[in-house]
């Protein structure tokens, strides 16, 4: 008897996995296409388009600098992973979204053995001093931030030339001139650095 019923139960079991595999062949998928598929299942948007991340990871470089006038600085220039610009351009049906990460730069500067200047250099900071550049500056990026070569023997003041350029162009870009006085206080105003 219990043969009998162990041959009935793999006879049925059988026929359930042929009845399983002959309904499962996508049959009703042969004449769409691939794009529709995709799309009445959800997925096309993960296939149309394609992120990308600039800088991929967080990097950072420190910069110590100590000038003749007794200035010594130290800066630690970093990407900001929460802030960044996006770029999106279209390549046939593919959509390519590049988001360029902003950079930001910790700049300390001492005389004396005292510090006279500590801040976060970043488009908040440029645009809290200037009040017309808030909105402008948004679709720029932190390039560089670097000693002003025209001001290094001055012993009464540090300069600092600092540069934002829109990704993905080299010829749009606004560039700062940052100075700080031997008592710290300092004021932002806009060049027209060459690059």
């Amino acid at each position: 008897m219990f043969k009998k019923l162990t041959y009935n139960l793999l006879g049925v079991f059988i026929l359930l996995i042929i009845t399983t595999l002959t309904c499962c062949d996508g049959r009703h998928k042969l004449n769409k296409k691939p794009r529709q598929v995709f799309a009445d299942n959800g997925m096309l948007t993960s296939f149309s388009e394609r992120i990308n991340y600039l800088p991929e990871h967080y990097s950072e470089t420190i910069t110590d600098t100590i000038l003749n006038s007794g200035f010594k600085i130290h800066m630690k220039t970093y990407s900001d992973i929460n802030s960044n610009v996006l770029n999106v351009k279209a390549k046939g049906n593919l959509e390519v979204k590049t988001f360029y990460r902003d950079a930001m730069a910790d700049v300390s500067v001492q005389l004396n053995n005292h510090t006279i200047f500590n801040q976060t250099i970043s488009k908040t900071f440029i645009s809290k001093h200037i009040k017309e550049v808030s909105d402008g500056l948004q679709p720029y990026i932190l390039k560089s931030i670097w000693i002003d070569d025209n001001n290094v023997s001055s012993k009464n003041s540090v300069s600092f030339n600092i540069l934002f350029n829109k990704p993905e162009t080299t010829t749009e870009y606004k560039s700062y001139l940052l100075t700080i006085t031997t008592k710290g206080h300092y004021k932002i105003t806009e060049t027209t650095t060459k690059i």
